[in-house]
């Protein structure tokens, strides 16, 4: 039965972010009208209550004016008519003491002045204006019968035409807002509609910029994970940016890394299985006729009793050659038992400095050994045993691939830690691992060297391997000109073997 394909991830991510930006604004065209309706009449009313107070200031504002006008034109008749004033305007009399107390005693008077018919002033007194919101108001009247004038300067505010001027317009505005229909034009209603189609439109349309940004990325997550699930294991995902997305296909190149390195670590280890059955097999095969062969020759040389010396030299000859190829042939079986019955990792911590510095107590190695110690002591979980014996094959391999090349044979080991693992390095001064067989000199009775079984490598590459770590020569030739193997440790882990 054909399965139903599900909707394409983004038509959903469009059609979600349409509607959660459509929904809102097609609801809210609906319920404009009705807010417009219930505001304008709102406002309306209260506008209709206001104008009646608006109005009633503006005739407060007139009736104030003319009270001031009044009370100047009075204040300016009555100081007219004052003896001690008359007289100074009869006599031609400079009164200014007098007019100063008339300044300080009359509220809103800042200045007045006496003035002969021909204008010119016979006395006069002023005070400093309040500020700038106040102007002058000048009164003229006149004094006495000579044709002398009182000049009074009254203080007013200097914003009360503005206010006024405002006032007014303020009830114009309110009396215009009174004849606009109780709804919202259509004009607002017409336009809130385009807002709201151009709203859709943009969010359409970054819905599907947003949605293939996405969906493609994911779609490259899928593809890789194909990939490898098809058996193409250095395939990784390119996701550029700094976003989730990023981080994402990061830590997914990163797990696949994990992955294949552990895929290689299981290979490696069920390959050296398949050659730890073969090897038990084998020294238990070889053996058992060794002995049978050593005696039978043995017992052949013994019992010759003839007197060719001839032939008894070229038995003895033969008999030597089999008890020579013999020992070879039992230290083969016992390198075969080796492979076939390497122990089980029992890690514990322990401190690699005490592990590295035991490699000095053999007399052959110290004078060729340097340690490179760092700054703080670094403990692992190991099993000190079996950690001994890697690093003792390494050092032995260093020493005479150095001595091959014609060199001493020195050997450097540094190690450091760094978060959950230790780094321990054997660097050498031999010539060095040829690209070709980096590949292939971890795998059993595989050597670069005339001597050997090529079986070192591969025991310490496993016993690496089963404490959670890695084995493996560095890319780059070692400060020493030869090569640098990589041991990589657990600082924290199990205690029982991988």
């Amino acid at each position: 039965m054909k399965t139903k394909r599900p909707l394409p991830l983004q038509l959903k991510l469009t059609v979600a972010l349409v509607l959660i930006v459509m929904t809102p604004l097609a609801v809210s065209a609906y319920f404009i009208g009705q807010l417009g309706k219930a505001a304008a009449n709102v406002a309306a009313g209260e506008a209709s209550a206001r104008t009646a107070i608006l109005e009633k200031s503006i005739d407060a504002y007139h009736e104030l004016v003319r009270t001031k006008k009044d009370l100047h034109h009075e204040v300016a008749s009555r100081l007219a008519h004052r003896p001690d004033l008359l007289a100074a305007a009869t006599a031609g009399t400079d009164v200014k003491p007098e007019l100063d107390k008339l300044i300080t005693n009359e509220p809103g008077l800042r200045a007045i002045a006496i003035l002969r018919p021909d204008g010119t002033v016979i006395s006069e007194a002023s005070r400093t204006p309040a500020g700038p919101a106040w102007r002058d108001v000048e009164v003229y009247e006149p004094i006495g019968e000579a044709g002398a004038n009182l000049r009074l300067a009254f203080e007013v505010s200097a914003t009360i035409n503005e206010e006024l001027q405002q006032l007014k317009q303020s009830i114009d505005a309110t009396k215009t807002f009174l004849q606009i229909k109780s709804a919202l034009p259509e004009g607002y209603r017409t336009a809130f509609l385009v807002m709201i189609g151009i709203a859709g439109l943009v969010a359409a349309a970054f819905g599907v910029w947003a949605s293939t940004f996405v969906t493609r990325r994911i779609a490259s997550l899928v593809s890789t994970a194909r990939r490898v699930s098809e058996g193409h294991h250095d395939a990784r995902v390119e996701l550029r940016g700094h976003d989730e997305m990023a981080e994402l296909g990061s830590a997914f190149n990163t797990m696949l890394d994990d992955l294949d390195q552990t895929r290689r670590q299981v290979e490696y280890l069920q390959r050296m299985g398949v050659w730890q059955d073969v090897a038990r097999r084998l020294a238990h095969e070889i053996k058992n006729p060794l002995t049978p062969i050593q005696l039978a020759v043995q017992q052949c040389v013994s019992s010759y009793r003839g007197d060719d010396a001839k032939f008894k030299k070229l038995l003895v000859d033969t008999g030597e050659i089999v008890e020579e190829e013999i020992e070879g042939l039992r230290r083969l079986v016992d390198t075969f038992r080796t492979l076939g019955a390497l122990p089980k990792v029992e890690a514990s911590p322990i401190a690699l400095a005490d592990v590295i510095e035991e490699l000095k107590l053999d007399p052959t190695v110290a004078p060729r050994l340097t340690l490179k110690p760092p700054a703080s002591p670094v403990t692992v979980r190991a099993d000190k045993l079996l950690l001994k014996r890697v690093l003792a094959n390494l050092v032995e391999n260093g020493m005479h691939a150095g001595q091959e090349n014609g060199n001493p044979g020195n050997v450097v080991i540094s190690w450091s830690a760094a978060g959950d693992t230790a780094r321990i390095t054997v660097d050498d001064n031999g010539k060095g691992v040829s690209p070709e067989n980096r590949d292939k000199i971890f795998e059993p009775y595989v050597t670069t060297k005339t001597t050997g079984t090529g079986l070192g490598l591969a025991i310490a590459k496993k016993i690496a391997i089963e404490h959670g770590g890695e084995l493996s020569i560095a890319p780059d030739a070692a400060p020493t000109g030869g090569a640098r193997f990589v041991i990589t440790l657990p600082t924290r882990g199990a205690d029982t073997s991988l």
